[in-house]
C-alpha cells in the first residue's frame, strides 16, 4: 500500500504531480493548501482563523493542521494516500510517525527547485475554480483548466511579496525534513526544474518498482 508525502516550495509542481500520481497508483489525495482555501472560502469558524495565516504567508499552526489532516486520513486509510503539502514541520513529520491518528509514509518525495524559477513560475500559476488543478499560463493563452475546463483564477497569495515570505518559511521548517526522510531511507528527490512530463517520468519509474 503507498502512502505517500509530497513535498516542494511554493511553485515547485506539487499539485501537477500530485494528480498524476493520483491516476497511476488509484489513491485518494489531500492538497492541504487546497483544504485551507475551501475552510476560507467557505466562512467556516476554522477559516476565518486559517485566512490570517495564509494571507500573512505564514504556516498554520501544527493543532490546526494536524487536526484537519488526521480526519481526512481517518477516512481515505484503506487503500492508500497522498499528501501534497503535509507534513511541513518536523513536529507533523513525528507525528505521522507516532500519533495512532496516522500513519507513516512508505515515500517522501521532495521536488527541489531554485527561487528564481519558483517565482517566475508564480507569476503565471492559476488554479482551477471546479477540481483544484494548479495550471501555468502565459501571456494571451485561454485560460481554462486543460483537466475540466473549468475558470482558472489567480491565488490571493500568489504574490511576490507573500511567496516570499512562504519561500523562507519553507527553508526554515520543511527542508530539514529531508534528511528527516533520507534518514530512514524513504526519500526520492527530483530535480523539479525539468519539465513536468520529466519529473513524473522519474517518480513513475521509481513507483515501479
Amino acid at each position: 500500500m503507498h502512502r505517500i508525502i509530497l513535498m516542494g516550495p511554493p511553485a515547485s509542481g506539487k499539485g501537477t504531480q500530485s494528480l498524476r500520481i493520483q491516476k497511476l497508483l488509484g489513491v485518494s489525495a489531500l492538497s492541504t493548501g487546497n483544504l485551507l482555501r475551501r475552510e476560507v472560502e467557505s466562512g467556516s469558524e476554522i477559516g476565518v482563523e486559517v485566512e490570517v495565516y495564509l494571507n500573512s504567508g505564514a504556516y498554520v499552526p501544527d493543532p490546526l493542521i494536524m487536526k484537519m489532516v488526521a480526519n481526512w486520513i481517518a477516512e481515505h486509510d484503506e487503500s492508500g494516500w497522498l499528501l501534497d503539502g503535509f507534513p511541513r514541520t518536523l513536529v507533523q513529520a513525528q507525528a505521522l510517525e507516532s500519533d495512532p491518528s496516522f500513519q507513516a509514509p512508505t515515500l517522501a518525495i521532495a521536488l527541489d527547485v531554485p527561487e528564481a524559477l519558483l517565482e517566475h513560475r508564480i507569476a503565471g500559476r492559476r488554479e482551477c475554480s471546479q477540481c483544484g488543478a494548479t495550471v501555468s499560463v502565459s501571456a494571451g493563452s485561454d485560460e481554462k483548466c486543460p483537466e475540466c475546463g473549468g475558470e482558472l483564477v489567480s491565488r490571493a497569495d500568489d504574490d511576490l511579496e507573500n511567496f516570499r515570505r512562504r519561500y523562507a518559511n519553507y527553508r526554515e521548517f520543511t527542508q530539514p525534513l529531508f534528511d528527516y526522510y533520507a534518514a530512514q531511507g524513504k526519500l526520492l528527490a527530483v530535480d523539479g526544474s525539468r519539465s513536468p512530463n520529466e519529473v513524473f517520468a522519474i517518480i513513475e519509474q521509481h513507483l515501479q518498482r
